[in-house]
């Protein structure tokens, strides 16, 4: 059948975008990393009312009285800004530690494949035996494995005699200088702030998407990796914002001509 109409191959569209989150109150905003996938649903809850002026009662009025969006992000990308919203904790706590010049810790009944924490991190062991009147030494590598960063110490063997550990050790002083976040786990009722997504493929319509008053939360943690890289299902809900216009209250869409 001959088409009536100049078909149009011009608008088709392999959408590509990068997403930005700017946490409610800052000034800035940060990457979002590798966005998967993010598909949005609109719910509209009408009321409605069927006509009975006639033999069959008919459709006759709809209206909507309340409307929500939300979506879904699945995120590759796991940095500070990803991981805050991941675990539902404010950005920017970092860890800190005063310096411990000498502690001693006693452990009983050690055996091989136990591990032992000491309660400090970024630690140095100055002697480990096990605290009798005739000390039986511990040997690093021989005898027990540190993780000075974490501070565990894992038994590997154990010196005949041996009944219990007395370590003894120093840690270092961390402070906010040294750069290490720390999370909380659920620490919040979720993250709010404003999310950007801009296009950024090659042909075809694309466009700015500013949500102004997100809530961002998660449902689930994967605490173990799998066969492909981490990724990171984020729930959002779309708040809406007062202080814009009403045509632009839950968002505002802007074409992107470059």
């Amino acid at each position: 059948m001959a088409q009536i109409f100049q078909p149009d191959y011009d608008s088709y569209v392999h959408q590509s975008t990068q997403g930005r989150f700017q946490p409610r109150g800052k000034d800035f905003a940060e990457s979002l990393g590798d966005i998967e996938t993010a598909p949005m649903t609109i719910a509209l809850t009408d009321i409605s009312r069927y006509s009975r002026e006639g033999a069959e009662k008919v459709l006759a009025a709809v209206k909507t009285i309340q409307k929500e969006t939300n979506f879904t992000m699945t995120i590759f990308s796991l940095n500070r800004t990803t991981a805050a919203l991941y675990f539902m904790d404010d950005l920017g706590a970092k860890l800190v530690q005063t310096a411990v010049t000498s502690e001693t810790i006693t452990f009983q009944s050690p055996k091989v494949r136990r591990s032992y924490n000491l309660g400090k991190r970024k630690v140095t062991i100055i002697s480990i035996d096990d605290g009798g009147e005739e000390p039986i030494t511990f040997v690093r590598d021989v005898h027990y494995k540190l993780n000075a960063e974490t501070g565990d110490i894992e038994i590997i063997a154990v010196p005949e005699g041996a009944e219990q550990i007395e370590v003894t050790f120093s840690a270092a002083a961390i402070t906010a200088q040294d750069d290490i976040g720390v999370y909380g786990l659920v620490a919040n009722q979720g993250t709010f702030g404003k999310i950007t997504f801009y296009g950024t493929h090659d042909d075809g319509f694309k466009y700015q998407v500013e949500l102004w008053n997100c809530r961002i939360t998660t449902t689930s943690i994967q605490l173990q990796g799998t066969d492909d890289f981490v990724s990171l299902e984020l729930n959002v809900q779309v708040l809406a914002d007062g202080t814009q216009p009403p045509q632009f209250r839950y968002a505002k869409i802007t074409e992107l001509k470059n």
